[in-house]
């Protein structure tokens, strides 16, 4: 953290939270519920509005997480109401109503709420294998704070962000991207500007 005093820290906003427990996030457009947990699972409910250039325009919206893979977990999908549309190992294709898929470790994925359906999508996902407390609060409520503030996130933020979580983007060239995670997002984005994994203002 040597220099960290010469780097500007962002001003970041707490989500709302409402009465039903629901994380609003990007003004509303993504909510979350914390559905449960304990030692070997996480499982949260997202809800993602149509029509929102946040998390309504496909796999360009804003809240659609980046093409990625984790190195120890599992995540299980659950199609509450709408459509879920996917890219697994390049392949994209959708899931519906009552409909589920589990994507195991190292294999690329990313999701989105379904254009074509002109639905709000509700999905439930269950994560297992690994240890990563804090992370969708975190990743979601900076990346919305972000975005509400008319600011672009910071790249060596977020790949600290995915280093702590045990998170590889698959986009980073050669396969580079637990090096890119390692080299820039711990040791320079923590190690020397002094940027955190975690924040308070995004804590459960």
């Amino acid at each position: 953290m040597a220099l960290s005093f010469l780097i500007p820290k962002p001003t970041l906003t707490r989500p709302r939270v409402d009465e039903d427990g629901s994380w609003n996030y990007f003004g509303g457009d993504f909510k979350t519920w914390f559905v449960s947990g304990d030692a070997d699972h996480f499982t949260s409910r997202q809800l993602f509005k149509a029509g929102s250039p946040h998390t309504g325009q496909g796999r360009g919206s804003t809240a659609t997480p980046p093409y990625h893979y984790h190195l120890f977990q599992a995540e299980t999908f659950h199609v509450n109401s709408g459509t879920l549309a996917y890219c697994i190992d390049g392949k994209e294709g959708t899931l519906e109503e009552g409909q589920s898929v589990v994507i195991p470790p190292f294999r690329p994925h990313t999701f989105w709420n379904d254009v074509a359906s002109g639905t709000d999508l509700d999905v439930n996902i269950t994560v297992r294998g690994g240890d990563n407390p804090g992370f969708d609060e975190t990743f979601d409520g900076y990346l919305s704070s972000r975005t509400m503030a008319g600011a672009s996130p910071n790249p060596i933020q977020m790949l600290l962000f995915m280093w702590s979580a045990d998170v590889i983007l698959v986009d980073i060239p050669f396969g580079l991207g637990r090096i890119a995670n390692f080299l820039i997002g711990c040791v320079l984005g923590e190690g020397i500007c002094g940027y955190q994994s975690r924040y308070k203002v995004f804590d459960n």
